[in-house]
Formats: structure tokens, sequence, C-alpha cells
């Protein structure tokens, strides 16, 4: 069977449509590094795709490996680049994200604890707030300051809608 050439054409388009939808689909959010007080965005770092948080790779933020896997209220290691779940490496308690372990997830000592829009560090089981780590400001994140979390030099700018579970667990590596 021979296509005349309109019929070429347009299965070219559908084609080409069909081809730019899936990347589109794909990347949810982008987050960017970002630097300074004013927070000036710089290369993609992560990208956070439905149910998985994976490494960016190259400045506009191309999908590199799966390193989390969501899971309603526990975030696992990536089993693989393709995001298989693996073991267990947070639960969110509330505003607190606590560390776990193993594939049944036993919870741990406590890694963030979310107070409004700033981030401290939890310590113990019970989730002692310590210092500031992080605050999150509109669609950028700083690294934050002391006992009352001030507001130091941006860490991240947020493209897109990214859950707080996904952010928190990208936070606590850092």
């Amino acid at each position: 069977m021979t296509l005349s050439t309109p019929e070429r054409t347009w299965h070219a388009i559908t084609l080409l449509a069909c081809m730019w939808s899936i990347p589109a689909m794909a990347q949810q959010a982008i987050i960017t590094w970002a630097y300074g007080p004013f927070g000036t965005p710089a290369d993609a770092a992560y990208i956070v795709d439905g149910d998985r948080i994976h490494t960016a790779c190259g400045a506009f933020g191309t999908r590199g490996p799966c390193i989390y896997v969501i899971d309603q209220d526990r975030v696992y290691h990536a089993a693989d680049a393709f995001g298989r779940k693996g073991i267990c490496a947070f639960i969110l308690e509330g505003n607190n994200l606590v560390r776990a372990q193993g594939t049944s997830c036993s919870a741990g000592s406590c890694a963030l604890v979310l107070e409004s829009n700033k981030v401290f560090r939890g310590e113990g089981r019970y989730c002692t707030k310590q210092e500031g780590a992080f605050v999150i400001d509109g669609s950028t994140v700083f690294l934050a300051e002391g006992p009352f979390a001030t507001k130091s030099d941006a860490l991240f700018e947020i493209k897109g809608d990214v859950p707080m579970m996904a952010l928190l667990a990208i936070l606590a590596g850092h």
C-alpha cells in the first residue's frame, strides 16, 4: 500500500505530536539549583515524575536514573535506574520526616521537622526540633541558619507542582 503525499504528511505530523507529548507528560516538575540571596536559577538538579524522583542530567533537565520511589506516606530507595522499589528510606509522620530501614519500613530517628514554611533538622525518635535547615519561600528553597531558621542563600528553584513528600525526601539528602 502506497501513501500519497498528504497522507504521509499527516502521518508524520501525528507521529511528531505523539513523540512531543510523551516527554511533556513525563516531566511533571523540575527542581533546579539556585544561587545567591535572590535564588538565581541554574542547571536542573532533580525531576519529579509522578511517584518517582530522578536525578536530572544537563542544563535542561533530561531525566536521569531514579533515586527515590514514593508510595503513600513512605519513600523507598530505587532498586535500579528505572524506579523499582528497593529498601525504605523515609516515612512521613504528620509534619515529621523519619528515617526508615528495611522493606517493612521500620522507623528510625527523625530527619526533618516541617513547621509552616520552615524546615528544621530533627533528632531522636520523637523528632526533637534542632537548628533550622531550610526555608521554603514560594517556589524557592533557601538554606536556613540558627534555631529560628533565618533565611540564607538559595538552594533550589521549583518549577512545577512538587508534592511536599518528594521535596522533603530531596532536602533530607542535603
